[in-house]
């Protein structure tokens, strides 16, 4: 399966059909969950058959497709089920709460109810049962036949539709020639064992006195009020800005690993756990977790191999002579006392990442040659991947 995500340009009448449904899809999944509490035990497809009636006691019902609000019912027990895993972690959950106006986003077409039509111009027109045409604007080519689309109403005001396909491509497998171990962090997000660095981007600081200017002048504004609804609107496109300008450094960065290697390791750290301790907003800030997801999407749709590495012991433990050497987190460089390499701990930590993953491959990496170990000792620095990023196609 391959999702699209292309931008919608619809009319003053279509949108307010969008805004309809919406509200539709709301009150139905919140009369779902009122039936479900009412019965001790009940199947999805038992509850499924309650929109009928449904329809009948609220004829604008009608004014959806049906599989749309078909799909509010498979929504209500996917939440079920989430609830379910949370709890099974130890987290501590409470009941499914009927949503409020203006809390959903999102409506669904599954199987059937839409129609793409390519009309060789800048947008093309994507016909919604019950709904209408609506300009659509495909930047990129669609592989596969469409199986589901979802709309989505952004808190900035734009409309996206998101094109789910099943497409099946059998992607030959790279001959491994090119292998690199990455190491993440919060001063160099990427430091690989080719020694080219991608520095922290610091998105959110560059961002943020923006975005407190805006939330202080909203903040001043009546609550309901059209001048507060404005203010709302231009600080959900600046936190749109910050997301998409986030994005667009992951996709350029992790489509280089992607193109120009076959073989990628990176650790197995749980990045969820470490945003909860004391750096946790840096954390987040540097999108490790979303890097190393997209890279290892990227890495495998394009015939190559990505490897997950035990994380532990990789900081501190040498690559040459694999001697454990303890470290404060203020040491940026590793020297070891036993075959007294001095490079920086991160450089370190990207070989011996990159050890794990040739063993973990069946691929021992042979001894260092004299050569080699001396130019680990130089402090030759290589052109950081951040300068070069924005040359690279996301």
């Amino acid at each position: 399966m391959k999702t699209y995500k292309f931008r919608l340009y619809p009319s003053k009448e279509i949108e307010s059909k969008m805004h309809r449904a919406l509200d539709l899809c709301r009150f139905t999944y919140n009369m779902l969950l009122d039936e479900l509490g009412s019965w001790d035990t009940i199947s999805r497809y038992e509850l499924q058959t309650r929109l009928v009636d449904l329809q009948i006691c609220y004829p604008e019902l009608r004014e959806v497709y049906s599989k749309t609000l078909q799909y509010e019912n498979y929504r209500l027990f996917s939440n079920l089920k989430a609830l379910g895993e949370s709890k099974k972690n130890g987290r501590k959950v409470g009941m499914l709460r009927f949503k409020g106006k203006g809390f959903f986003k999102t409506f669904a077409y599954n199987q059937s109810g839409f129609k793409l039509t390519i009309t060789g111009k800048r947008c093309q027109t994507l016909k919604l049962s019950k709904i209408g045409d609506i300009r659509i604007r495909c930047h990129r080519n669609i592989d596969g036949d469409i199986k589901q689309v979802v709309v989505k109403k952004e808190p900035s005001g734009k409309w996206f539709a998101f094109l789910v396909t099943d497409v099946k491509t059998d992607v030959p497998q790279k001959e491994i020639k090119q292998v690199v171990g990455i190491d993440t962090g919060l001063i160099d997000v990427l430091y690989d064992s080719d020694n080219h660095i991608t520095k922290n981007p610091k998105y959110i600081n560059k961002y943020a006195e923006q975005l407190a200017v805006s939330q202080r002048r909203m903040s001043h504004k009546k609550k309901g009020s059209n001048n507060r609804n404005k203010f709302r609107i231009k600080l959900a496109r600046r936190y749109e800005k910050l997301a998409n300008t986030r994005t667009d450094f992951i996709h350029k960065v992790s489509r280089y690993y992607a193109d120009n290697y076959d073989v990628v390791g990176m650790e197995d750290i749980d990045y969820s756990k470490m945003a909860r301790g004391q750096f946790g907003k840096s954390f987040l800030d540097a999108c490790c977790g979303a890097i190393r997801q997209q890279i290892t999407f990227k890495v495998e749709s394009t015939g190559g191999l990505f490897v997950p590495v035990n994380h532990r012991g990789t900081t501190i433990r040498c690559n040459q002579c694999q001697t454990e050497v303890r470290k404060e987190i203020w040491q940026r460089v590793h020297n070891c006392p036993k075959c007294c390499i001095s490079i920086p701990r991160d450089y370190n930590s990207a070989l011996e990442i990159k050890r794990l993953a040739l063993i973990e491959i069946g691929l021992e990496r042979p001894e260092s040659t004299l050569e080699e170990m001396d130019a680990l000792h130089c402090k030759v620095q290589l052109p950081s991947l951040s300068q070069d990023a924005t040359t690279l196609g996301s």
